[in-house]
């Protein structure tokens, strides 16, 4: 086998380890360096690894062409070497955006095929070697990529939320951790990862919309989970008002819901039957007075204007005497934020409101002389809703586990999650909390020797 040819064999094995290394990108999470740097940021370094593979193939691609007279062979050898230096400069210059490459890391690797199909065939008519290994790695990516009606979440990675979040003003005095897990479609490939490790768990998939629905949102969500922990934040030192409520966004709309031609993506509820609604638990109060079927006067703010709707219910899915409007809800939000707060954008931290509390807690932490963690190290999860409260989350049995392998001295979750939790690491010191001051006074309440012999 030529030197090309093992360079193309050579960059798929190291493809399809790079993608069950991807898979499995959560273990060594409890790696730190210098105890500031995390695993995640680690992460956002290796990512130009990936570059190697069409850089591999173009090398591959650059020898066979020296060898070549024939212009056929040349044309498709250079449409290799074009490919590969596309993927390659994509990967690097937008590093966290993988499906920008994503196109031209696909027609490399089919075009390395093609090349060594052609060649192959001048010595027999049948290509058997290209096309057994074409077929094989078609089958491993089938295993490892086809997505099937369940979902899965499995333990994920813990974020330093000082490098994460930074306010001006501010100055960097405890330890802090956030955490987020891995929930996605999942592959049959998951099935073999739940036998070798701790914490996968399936259900079947229920989103209600599509995945570029949801990836959206859970991004949404992630934006209002930095403005709610900013402006509680804030407010809670003495600046800014923190959150005020002014309707119910709809955030989506589900495939089987009766009102999907009265309501549109990104309206405000503000109104119904009249009845004045600011947050999702007076509309959820209003709704108890309807039964399945009804129509209900709704007035929407759409584009900045009122909208007048009868919009249809169906049975809740929860509970059938309820009525529902098949549709996802947010509270309408106004934050005000008067520091600028910057945030990294981690490549494994793509959306969700888990860190909203933690963020809030760490803001306070950079604005506080001495800061508020008492030499803990602390972690935890939970939604930043108005007024300090600390909402319910999903994932805690992995997010507790994921936890657990590292040095935390506590692990705040909210209240509503206590049983999940404990559920994913027995022997953590798992906090249940429900506001912000419930942090903040057990913080208070358990300072460590070190912070008290430093800090006063």
């Amino acid at each position: 086998m030529a030197l090309w040819q093992k360079l193309y064999y050579a960059g798929m094995v190291f493809a399809m380890l790079l993608i069950v290394t991807g898979e499995l990108i959560w273990l060594p999470d409890p790696l730190r360096i210098g105890g500031v740097v995390y695993w995640i940021d680690v992460i956002d370094d290796l990512i130009y690894v990936l570059a190697l593979i069409p850089i591999i193939w173009t090398v591959g691609a650059a020898l066979h062409f020296r060898l070549e007279t024939q212009l056929w062979v040349r044309i498709r050898t250079a449409a290799v070497c074009a490919a590969g230096v596309a993927s390659a400069v994509i990967l690097i210059a937008i590093p966290k955006k993988l499906e920008f490459s994503a196109g031209a890391f696909i027609l490399t690797w089919l075009l390395v095929f093609l090349d060594l199909c052609m060649y192959e065939r001048r010595r027999r008519k049948l290509p058997v070697r290209s096309l057994s290994a074409f077929a094989v790695t078609v089958g491993l990516l089938l295993v490892m990529f086809w997505p099937t009606k369940y979902l899965v979440t499995y333990p994920g990675l813990t974020l330093n939320m000082n490098r994460y979040a930074q306010v001006s003003e501010g100055a960097v005095h405890g330890d802090i951790s956030g955490v987020l897990v891995f929930e996605r479609p999942a592959f049959p490939i998951d099935w073999l990862y739940a036998k070798l490790f701790a914490k996968y768990s399936f259900e079947v998939e229920n989103l209600g919309m599509t995945l570029g629905e949801y990836n959206q949102e859970v991004r949404t969500m992630k934006a209002d989970a930095n403005a709610a922990g900013s402006a509680v934040a804030l407010q809670r030192v003495g600046k800014g008002k923190g959150i005020t409520t002014s309707g119910v966004r709809i955030t989506a709309i589900l495939k089987d819901s009766p009102a999907a031609g009265y309501f549109r993506l990104g309206d405000v509820i503000q109104r119904m039957n009249g009845q004045r609604i600011t947050m999702i638990t007076e509309l959820t109060e209003r709704m108890k007075a309807a039964k399945p079927g009804d129509v209900v006067a709704v007035t929407v703010l759409r584009d900045g204007k009122p909208v007048s709707v009868q919009a249809a219910t169906r049975a809740n899915p929860d509970d059938a005497s309820r009525a529902a409007f098949g549709i996802q809800v947010a509270n309408e939000m106004s934050y005000d934020i008067p520091l600028p707060v910057s945030y990294h954008n981690y490549l494994l931290h793509e959306g969700g409101p888990s860190h909203g509390a933690m963020l809030a807690l760490t803001l306070i932490d950079q604005l506080t002389p001495c800061g508020v963690t008492y030499g803990n190290h602390v972690a935890g999860t939970g939604t930043m809703e108005a007024n300090g409260i600390i909402g319910a989350v999903g994932g805690l049995e992995q997010k507790a586990y994921t936890i657990s392998r590292t040095n935390a001295d506590v692990f705040f979750v909210p209240a509503d999650n206590e049983a999940e939790a404990r559920k994913g690491a027995p022997n953590l010191l798992i906090v249940p909390v429900r506001t912000l001051d419930d942090m903040l006074n057990w913080l208070q309440d358990h300072p460590k020797p070190s912070y008290t012999q430093g800090c006063s």
